[in-house]
């Protein structure tokens, strides 16, 4: 299983440097993987593995030199591209601690009430907000605060989130 950490944005100089969209916390977290997995957008096929030659911070940017891009055509070739990493190669996380892609499909529901599904997760800068795909056909999605205090409990293996939030927060 491969987890998309970034996508190739564009060309950086005339030697081949792609520059990317890292979505690691840290954008350049995505240097410490020394073999990405390349798949074009909406591809079903298997993405074909690539190694990192360099990759760092360059300006308000990160950019990487890959195993055999030479020139700016080639990385030009490469833009738009996913990159991946396996899920195997992602670091241990501290129990109690998930990854995005952990979550998302998990079953939110309060003391009371099954609220919908995760579809997504924003990060606000403040904190990150899940977005659920509501239950209720034709209703909104629900925005809801991944913090402390709101989620009480998660259970990745049952595929369940138990949240303390009131279903009037529902409401338009």
């Amino acid at each position: 299983m491969y987890v998309e950490l970034g996508k190739i944005v564009g060309v950086w100089g005339v030697k081949g440097w792609v520059k990317l969209h890292s979505y690691t916390r840290n954008r350049v977290d995505i240097s410490e993987y020394k073999t990405w997995y390349l798949q074009e957008p909406r591809s079903k096929s298997e993405p074909s593995s690539t190694t990192v030659l360099n990759c760092r911070e360059q300006g308000q940017g990160i950019v990487a030199k890959l195993e055999g891009v030479a020139d700016r055509d080639q990385a030009m070739a490469m833009s738009g591209q996913k990159i991946l990493v396996k899920q195997s190669d992602l670091p241990t996380l501290p129990e109690g601690e998930f990854y995005w892609q952990e979550l998302i499909g998990l079953t939110v529901s309060n003391e009371s009430t099954e609220i919908g599904t995760i579809n997504s997760i924003l990060e606000t800068g403040a904190n990150d907000v899940l977005v659920c795909k509501n239950k209720e056909k034709d209703q909104p999605d629900v925005l809801i605060p991944y913090t402390d205090e709101v989620v009480l409990e998660v259970n990745v293996e049952q595929g369940l989130m138990k949240v303390d939030w009131d279903a009037s927060y529902l409401l338009d």
